[in-house]
């Protein structure tokens, strides 16, 4: 039995879990590789880790398993970094938020995170409604995540806000409505590669700068624990049940701040398991 299959069965008992990859950094067959978007480099990532790594066959409901040592990171003193993360939710849920801070600041033994980018998710059509409509829909949804958001920079936690693919119109709205206003915009150029003008000039004006990512939209979060499975499995649907669904995933970056260096990256994904 691999550690991977041992493992596997040692989920009927959990309900909840959390895989941490590591420093991806530290594996060569992945730096060499370009991958499209991010959600493919976490499925490498997974891969390569669950086929290679010995893993804890013993484990705790609501723990973290590190897939990889993270230890290259004590080699720094806390104020030589800067950590920036951001959350991909499956859902309008704060809890997802605070889950995935806690867990990195937990993670990487810290005790706060310099930026925090929020991926929010996909707000659900309903057929008929006008534009109007559904901006102030979305603009409820968003209130109570934004500002947890707030509480966390009011607590230190976190130092700046960043959201992800908002457009002028809502990160106009955004501006105007909080008191802590985001400073980065994260945004996905499919098909073009320049930022609307519309967008280009309100983030000038509001000091928020326009950075472009790679990442899906949404992010496949629900594919991850089939390709996990799947790997430990021989894709046997038995050894499977009961499924679990991703509830929340982060990517983190450290960066050496004087020479402007990563010196770790890495993902950290819940699972959660599923209703029958």
């Amino acid at each position: 039995m691999t550690y991977c299959t041992a493992f596997l069965n040692n989920l009927s008992s959990l309900t909840r879990f959390r895989l941490h990859t590591g420093n991806v950094n530290g594996y060569t067959q992945l730096k060499v590789r370009r991958f499209e978007t991010s959600g493919e480099e976490l499925s490498a990532c997974l891969d390569l880790q669950l086929n290679s790594n010995p893993i804890a066959t013993e484990f705790k409901e609501n723990s973290c398993l590190l897939l990889c040592d993270n230890d290259h990171i004590d080699n720094y003193e806390r104020d030589e970094i800067k950590i920036t993360m951001k959350v991909f939710l499956s859902a309008w849920d704060v809890e997802q938020i605070d889950q995935a801070v806690k867990s990195l600041k937990e993670q990487l033994k810290t005790k706060d995170i310099e930026v925090l980018i929020l991926s929010f998710p996909e707000l659900d059509l309903i057929d008929g409604e006008s534009d109007d409509d559904e901006h102030r829909r979305w603009m409820e949804k968003v209130k109570p995540l934004y500002e947890y958001l707030e509480k966390l920079v009011e607590t230190s936690e976190i130092a700046s806000i960043g959201v992800s693919d908002f457009s002028a119109r809502q990160l106009k709205e955004v501006l105007s409505e909080f008191d802590v206003k985001p400073s980065i915009n994260h945004v996905r150029l499919d098909g073009c590669c320049q930022v609307p003008p519309e967008l280009q000039a309100l983030a000038n004006d509001n000091d928020v700068q326009l950075l472009v990512h790679n990442d899906p939209t949404p992010f496949p979060t629900n594919n991850i624990f089939k390709t996990f499975c799947d790997i430990g499995s021989g894709g046997s649907s038995a050894m499977c049940s009961p499924l679990f669904e991703t509830t929340w995933l982060s990517r983190y970056s450290v960066w050496v701040r004087k020479r402007s260096i990563m010196t770790s990256k890495g993902y950290i994904v819940q699972f959660q398991r599923t209703h029958d």
